[in-house]
């Protein structure tokens, strides 16, 4: 699961609509994602494919 999390980190720290998003700050300090940033997370990645 840790592979996953960090491959995410990399993947929005390097696209130009992840890299300054919430998400990423909250992914990069540990803090588990609720349901809801869950969802932003997903969209914000369909976004980036």
């Amino acid at each position: 699961m840790e592979f996953y999390k960090k491959l995410i980190i990399k993947i929005l720290e390097r696209s130009s609509l992840g890299h300054e998003s919430q998400i990423l700050k909250k992914l990069k300090s540990g803090h588990d994602l609720n349901q809801k940033e869950m969802q932003e997370l997903e969209e914000l990645i369909e976004q980036i494919i």
